[in-house]
């Protein structure tokens, strides 16, 4: 079931009537050098992306802003990575903080090259996202293109570093944690709750006759406020950890 689902989410920027005319428009907005505008559209074709898999899958999202500030520059946006079903939610962020002209770029592998047009709002060619290769891996390359998509745009990612098909947290990947603490670049930090909601594992059906997901912002971090990067990774894990829990429990009331 859970395939299914991941398949069908991410076809809907394939198939769905909206989005390849948008970005057509989006590109010819680029051209013309009216870059806030192409922008806006991006973030629309993200939230309606959301927007649509929400609806014909028959959830509801509960999104918890708490003090998030979109309005600065150079900073990472942070997830916990479960199923691959929260990249909508992820993508939808400046829509879901009425913030639609925040610019957002991905931190993505391989799969940038491999499927060019899956999902179309996290492609390089369309919001400049950041590439690594696991395959041909070149860290100076690859940290220098991380400092110069940050000099306009924030840059999402899942510090876990793989989907771990569970709702725990899993110990944070060191690569791009130790570019935020070297260059000083503050981690907003969210959890999402209740993706697991679309298996048929016995262990979720809680959170399958839920039907609700919870999508928070659990505050921000600050390299310089951290003696070393250790504790700044571990300030990392249990920030996400501690509200994951708190999430949790709503569908165990």
């Amino acid at each position: 079931m859970l395939t299914s689902y991941a398949l069908y989410c991410y076809l809907i920027p394939l198939f769905g009537i909206i989005f390849i005319p948008g970005l057509i428009i989006s590109y010819i907005l680029k051209i013309l050098g009216l870059n806030k505008s192409a922008n806006r559209t991006i973030n629309f074709l993200a939230y309606a992306w959301m927007k649509v898999f929400l609806w014909t899958t028959g959830r509801k999202l509960e999104f918890i802003p708490g003090e998030l500030n979109l309005d600065d520059k150079k900073r990472f946006i942070i997830c916990n990575h479960t199923n691959s079903l929260e990249v909508p939610f992820v993508v939808a962020i400046p829509f879901l903080a009425k913030k639609i002209d925040s610019m957002l770029s991905y931190l993505g592998g391989d799969i940038i090259d491999r499927y060019w047009i899956i999902p179309l709002m996290m492609h390089a060619r369309i919001v400049e996202a950041v590439k690594y290769s696991d395959k041909n891996p070149n860290f100076r390359n690859f940290k220098s293109d991380v400092m110069r998509t940050l000099r306009d745009k924030s840059i999402f990612l899942f510090p876990e570093g793989r989907r771990t098909y569970t709702e725990e947290i899993q110990p944070m990947k060191t690569g791009v944690l130790k570019l935020a603490y070297k260059f000083k670049i503050d981690l907003d930090v969210f959890v999402i709750s209740g993706m697991m909601g679309y298996s048929s594992d016995e262990k979720y059906s809680a959170m399958r006759k839920s039907k609700k997901i919870y999508f928070k912002y659990c505050g921000s971090l600050r390299a310089e406020d951290f003696k070393d990067f250790d504790s700044m990774r571990e300030a990392t894990e249990n920030l996400m950890k501690v509200n994951k829990s708190q999430l949790d429990e709503k569908f165990f009331k």
